[in-house]
């Protein structure tokens, strides 16, 4: 049995971001492993924001025998070129890569790069079996929860590994990474507050999603949706309170609460714990406004959930249309998203929507249909196209109508829900574009909010990349620029927990 040298990576999705959230998964994966007796360095690119030649570089001079990383599927063009660079350079390091970015992908991923092992869904016990191998000199065929390259060069995909128990894993050790740095990035910044002085740090509240929306993949598409224990999360926040002196916590899930019964257990678990601390989270676009419950019952849990520090949560209709709604598969009702927003408002939370357009039905009418909906709801929502991912229905449907001819081409191509990358309705994309900015323009005045015309659609200046010849003699984008507006679902960029990200 030999010691190995391992590296973690934890990449830069976005450069120039002005919030910087402590990565949630890969810090869970990290904790486990060093848990399970390995010993491992990090290289963190997302707080240090190293150039690539800088990142190209480090790996030159320092030789590792596995390196992990992942992101989400949008950082393919980068996760590639990273691939390819730390084996160009050290032909004999086995990578091993989970999230989206590969795993969404694993088929298009292994033949278009030189990884060795992509890990599916849950990281931190897949990653354990597979460093429990590679260091007794193991085969990985048994092992649940990987795609793998023989050394024959032969690609094996194993058989998923059951969804564990995410009560039994340890709270992340934020002490692997530069907390500081991390604080410094996040004072003020945090979703909702408005306190100068707020010290974010993030919690995982549950793992995975209720629905399967047509146009969404996260990490744990596969798996049920789980919810932790409120008494492990309280644990959590107070242990995070006393060692750093947060007082904001964004509950870092892609959906933290999908029924009214989970928001009052966490409700009683905040009250019984006497902490005092605020905080946001993602929940059910209709979790308020169905008419399961009276009125007045729900507005006296929204007014609860303010009383107990909440005063933001995020979630999305996505669109006003009937129809588009359903090949979306989204399962909910316009009306229910209304009397939300409304109930909420009455109790003080902040209410963070996203739309999305673009959707092979879409027309001028139904873009129409939507801003009047925001209007009608007082509310401004993150706007973002119809991006079609990989393991999505969305994405069988661009397959199979020819709106995406080369998988590899395409995803290196892609950029954010904010970039029209592939537009699938009838009307052409300049009539698109025009349709929404005219929409969202209007809308902001009508609202009186007070947007710029450059911040209508919260770019951020996404298209801007650093591009580079590689070794492979093709110029790929690299990296995001700038900051990313709210949106849990793709928020996630760590190797076990979306997203967002």
């Amino acid at each position: 049995m030999k010691d190995l040298r391992i590296l973690f990576i934890n990449p830069c999705l976005r450069h120039g971001a002005k919030l910087k959230i402590l990565p949630v998964g890969l810090g869970s994966v990290m904790t486990y492993v060093r848990q399970c007796g390995y010993d491992f360095e990090l290289y963190d690119i997302d707080i240090n924001e190293p150039d690539d030649a800088q990142v190209e570089s480090f790996l030159t001079e320092n030789q590792f025998d596995v390196i992990l990383y992942g992101s989400i599927v949008t950082h393919y063009a980068w996760m590639k070129w990273l691939t390819h660079t730390i084996k160009r350079h050290h032909p004999e390091t086995i990578t091993i890569i989970g999230n989206s970015v590969a795993a969404s992908c694993a088929k298009v991923f292994m033949d278009n790069t030189p990884a060795d092992v992509i890990v599916h869904g849950e990281g931190e016990m897949t990653c354990v079996d597979v460093l429990h191998a590679l260091r007794s000199g193991a085969t990985l065929d048994g092992i649940e929860g990987i795609t793998f390259r023989q050394r024959g060069g032969k690609i094996v995909k194993n058989p998923p590994r059951k969804a564990g128990d995410i009560n039994l894993l340890p709270m992340p050790d934020w002490s692997l990474f530069d907390v500081p740095a991390y604080f410094s990035h996040s004072v003020g910044t945090s979703f909702g507050s408005d306190k100068a002085d707020a010290v974010t740090m993030p919690v995982s509240t549950a793992r995975g999603c209720a629905f399967r929306c047509s146009f969404c993949h996260f990490v744990f598409w596969d798996d049920p949706y789980r919810h932790r224990k409120p008494d492990l999360v309280l644990a959590e926040i107070r242990r995070d309170m006393e060692l750093f002196g947060a007082n904001y916590f964004n509950f870092w899930d892609d959906l933290s609460f999908a029924s009214v019964r989970q928001v009052e257990r966490m409700l009683d678990a905040i009250e019984e714990s006497k902490l005092e601390f605020e905080w946001s989270a993602a929940i059910r676009t209709d979790l308020l406004g169905r008419e399961k419950l009276p009125t007045q019952k729900r507005i006296d849990i929204a007014k609860r959930m303010r009383d107990l520090g909440c005063n933001a949560v995020g979630y999305s209709l996505e669109s006003a249309n009937a129809e588009i709604l359903k090949m979306m598969n989204k399962h909910v009702e316009r009306d229910f998203f209304l009397e939300q927003v409304e109930i909420l408002r009455e109790a003080g939370i902040t209410s963070n929507v996203s739309v999305v357009f673009g959707y092979p039905i879409e027309t001028k009418d139904t873009i129409k249909e939507t801003f009047d909906m925001c209007l009608q709801a007082q509310i401004y929502p993150s706007i973002g196209y119809l991006l079609p991912l990989p393991a999505t229905k969305m994405y069988d449907y661009a397959l199979e109508n020819g709106f995406i001819v080369d998988e590899d081409e395409y995803l290196v191509s892609i950029t954010e829900r904010q970039d029209l990358c592939v537009n699938m309705t009838t009307m052409g994309d300049t009539e698109v574009l025009e349709t929404i900015a005219e929409g969202a323009s209007r809308l902001n005045e009508q609202l009186n909010i007070g947007l710029s015309e450059s911040s209508l659609i919260k770019t951020g200046g996404y298209r801007k990349h650093t591009n580079k010849k590689t070794q492979l003699g093709d110029s790929m984008p690299k990296r995001n620029e700038n900051d990313f507006s709210f949106n849990y679902s793709n928020a996630e960029f760590d190797m076990s927990n979306g997203t967002a990200s």
